[in-house]
């Protein structure tokens, strides 16, 4: 069988670690520790025989809901499988041989597999020493189109509206990834109705509960919008994943006081382990911290944590990351969990004064 060379050299997306069996802690993927009671009545109540019929190729009550949410027409709203989904489609219209796609790294690892995949170059730009958004480079890049993730992905920074304004006004096409933003204290949606280049993708996994049934959605303008509706499967969503959007928009009130005891479990897990470890804990707006476990190795931590049924995410590509370990913010109790255990391994590996690691950091 001859398979296209451009694929068979490529290194796929690598997701978070799924465990099997029960009794884990899992804070390496970034999911939520809940999901709304009325969700779950509404997916359940979906369940009936219409499940023989296809859904709604247009998501129309879902997408009509979101367009209501953020001020836009609906013609303005497209619903995917997932965020990633959303993403891959906006590759597939912005770029093909010979273009580029630019993003700053280090950031999600998606966006490099789905330009090398439409064979297109992917510029990567180095954020800056606190994770600073390169915005001069980025644009001098000139990409057909250019992704911020913000918060980022994994050092939960967050970049401000000047800036990516700034950036809008110089790109083709900029795509602000807002997969985390509920946990942030401002979002970017407002560069949607300023700019006729820019689009944001959102996601239902993190905020609301739903990575199991995978629901993305971008908003963008229409000429943009109507070309993803072009390329997209005809039946991308499924009737149980419309259902249970509509219902989470429905509950909101549920979600912004789920989002707040997020922030407010993340502040204090940050704080405890700056202040009982010496740790060092970049500033994050997201659901998940990213942690200089120095001078710990942070690849022995993760594999004490591993042990003790506790999982926690590594990424080793970037050398100002390879010794951090990025942890999800998870239950009250998961959390209280995950100190325990870096407390434990930490005083295993032997004592340093807090105060001198902080120096170090």
């Amino acid at each position: 069988m001859k398979l296209r060379a451009s694929i068979t050299s490529i290194t796929g997306y690598v997701p978070g670690r799924q465990p099997a069996g029960e009794g884990w802690i899992k804070l390496n993927t970034n999911e939520s520790p809940a999901v709304s009671p009325r969700v779950l009545a509404a997916i359940r109540d979906a369940v009936d025989e219409g499940v023989r019929l296809y859904p709604d190729p247009l998501c129309t009550h879902l997408r009509e809901r979101l367009a209501a949410r953020h001020g836009v027409d609906p013609r303005q709203v497209i619903v995917g499988n997932g965020s990633d989904d959303v993403l891959n489609l906006l590759v597939r219209v912005t770029a093909g041989p010979g273009d580029r796609l630019v993003a700053a790294t280090p950031s999600y690892s998606l966006y490099p597999v789905l330009a090398a995949i439409q064979g297109c170059e992917m510029v990567a730009i180095p954020l800056g020493g606190d994770f600073s958004l390169p915005v001069r480079q980025l644009a001098a890049a000139r990409g057909a189109a250019t992704f911020v993730a913000s918060p980022n992905n994994p050092a939960g920074t967050h970049y401000g509206e000047d800036e990516l304004r700034w950036l809008a006004e110089r790109t083709n096409c900029l795509v602000i990834d807002e997969a985390y933003v509920e946990f942030a204290d401002a979002d970017r949606m407002a560069l949607v109705h300023e700019f006729d280049n820019v689009c944001v993708t959102r996601s239902f996994s993190k905020a609301f509960g739903l990575a199991g049934l995978r629901i993305g959605y971008a908003v963008g303008p229409t000429e943009l919008i109507d070309a993803l509706y072009t390329v997209k499967d005809s039946y991308n969503v499924s009737r149980l994943a419309q259902a249970a959007g509509v219902a989470a928009l429905d509950d909101l009130a549920w979600a912004e006081a789920h989002w707040a005891a997020i922030r407010q479990r993340r502040e204090a897990f940050a704080a405890a382990l700056r202040g009982q470890l010496g740790l060092h804990v970049y500033p994050s707006q997201a659901n998940f911290v990213l942690v200089d476990t120095a001078p710990w190795d942070a690849a022995a931590l993760q594999a004490a944590l591993e042990a003790r049924r506790i999982l926690v995410r590594r990424f080793t590509d970037d050398a100002r990351i390879a010794n951090a370990l990025r942890i999800s913010i998870g239950s009250q109790a998961e959390v209280q969990a995950v100190t325990d255990a870096l407390r434990a391994e930490v005083a295993a590996l032997g004592h340093v004064d807090p105060s001198a690691a902080r120096s170090r950091a």
